[in-house]
């Protein structure tokens, strides 16, 4: 009888299952059953430190899953994919190194862009770049590792890197071509297109096309310029999207064949239109009950047929080009205005809010947050919005009215701020004294 109770309790042995059937067990497990696995035997650490192990877990995980080739192009580092769980905890559990990377004295509306190698920022009629890897600011501002070329016809309002140029608008409504030099670390005006109308409120490139969207409610199409010769003048086309309504954002999907206008939403028609490019006309109207004055303040195309936009209505919106509908939306936890937003093209996005230098971190995998990142400590009374923000498998930069703020969440950490575990115990508290 006890030779019978023995063989029954050895095949129950979980530790005696073939490798192939640990894999399919393993497989159910989440990253932090994992680990604990893993202390179990010196079989099961071996088989828990398997890339195998890992490797669909990693498609899934916030942030760090970098599936997107969009994204991997401006990811700095390219996680191991042992790598990207405990990076993913950092950024849901708030754990992160935090640096101020510039600060400057005047307050403005700041816009960032950002590639594997460089963060740029504009404010003013100042153009910096941040050189990620070395740390350290590219422009006389800051000494001899500095590189930009001043304009001062007007402040810049928007800005998009095209090849090697950054293409900017600025507010007395001309757009300027800078050549970037990478090897000398300078920027050099190359080519100044006027328009004398109004201001350039939002830009875009795609590889034939620059659009811009200004203040006059016009949004202008225009051939990329002939960088080595002068023009006499350069082809374009105007839409009028409404006389008094102005642009506000503007985004070519990846296809290169639309591209998306948002408004202030002040006029009598919706503050979101999809237009084709080569026949100046809108194909998408989007099935929406609008609020007086929901404007778009940024968006970013996820695929050729889904776009996510943010702005007045204090909304994260997902549409579905294909149905012409908003098919999932997510609301700010403090009601606050989002300034902008920022996606990894799979399932995380980033917003920067009108209150507290807070930016927020979404899966759209679900309807709650995932959690919020201050980049000040400040009363809540000189607080700024975050105007426009970047991030990638590792890091988070956001720019407020008088500086740039980076969160790093891979390395030493020296701050574990769980935000939102504080914000859900207010939560509980105020509703508890109802």
């Amino acid at each position: 009888m006890s030779s019978v109770v023995r063989k029954m309790t050895d095949t129950l042995r979980l530790d005696l299952l073939p490798d192939d059937v640990l894999l399919i067990i393993f497989d159910y497990c989440n990253a932090y059953d994992l680990l604990r696995l893993s202390e179990v035997c010196k079989r099961f650490y071996e088989m828990v430190h398997l890339d195998i192990v890992w490797a669909e877990k990693g498609k899934r995980f916030v942030v760090t899953n970098q599936m997107s080739k969009k994204f991997r192009d401006r990811c700095e580092t390219i996680l191991e994919i042992q790598e990207k769980w405990p990076v993913s905890y950092n950024w849901q559990y708030g754990i992160y190194k935090k640096q101020t990377i510039l600060t400057q004295r005047t307050r403005l509306m700041p816009w960032l862009q950002m590639t594997r190698s460089i963060l740029w920022w504009c404010g003013g009629h100042d153009l910096l770049g941040y050189v990620r890897e070395q740390g350290e600011m590219i422009d006389n501002m800051f000494g001899d590792s500095f590189y930009t070329e001043t304009y001062t016809g007007g402040d810049i309002c928007k800005f998009v890197l095209w090849k090697n140029f950054i293409i900017s608008g600025y507010t007395n409504g001309t757009i300027n071509y800078f050549l970037v030099k990478y090897s000398k670390r300078k920027c050099r005006l190359v080519k100044r297109l006027v328009n004398n109308r109004s201001s350039v409120n939002a830009l875009d490139a795609s590889s034939e096309n620059l659009i811009a969207g200004l203040e006059s409610g016009v949004v202008k199409i225009l051939r990329h310029p002939d960088m080595d010769r002068p023009e006499k003048k350069v082809y374009e086309k105007e839409i009028c999207i409404h006389p008094v309504d102005k642009v506000r954002s503007l985004a070519i999907d990846p296809t290169g064949v639309k591209f998306a206008v948002g408004s202030t939403g002040i006029a009598d028609i919706p503050p979101l239109h999809v237009i084709n490019i080569e026949c100046y006309t809108s194909i998408d109207k989007m099935q929406h009950e609008w609020k007086h004055g929901a404007g778009i303040l940024d968006m970013v195309w996820e695929d050729p047929n889904t776009l996510l936009t943010c702005g007045y209505d204090t909304y994260i919106r997902k549409w579905d080009l294909r149905t012409g509908k908003c098919v999932c939306s997510w609301a700010d936890p403090t009601d606050a205005t989002l300034y902008c937003i920022s996606s990894d093209h799979q399932y995380s996005m980033i917003t920067g809010t009108q209150y507290n230098c807070l930016a927020v971190l979404w899966d759209q995998r679900k309807n709650d947050f995932v959690q919020l990142y201050y980049m000040s400590s400040k009363p809540s009374s000189q607080r700024s919005p975050v105007y426009s923000l970047q991030f990638d498998s590792t890091n988070l930069y956001c720019a407020t009215d008088r500086h740039i703020v980076e969160l790093s969440f891979s390395g030493p950490m020296i701050e574990r701020l769980d935000y939102k575990s504080m914000y859900m115990d207010i939560l509980s508290c105020g509703l508890f004294g109802r």
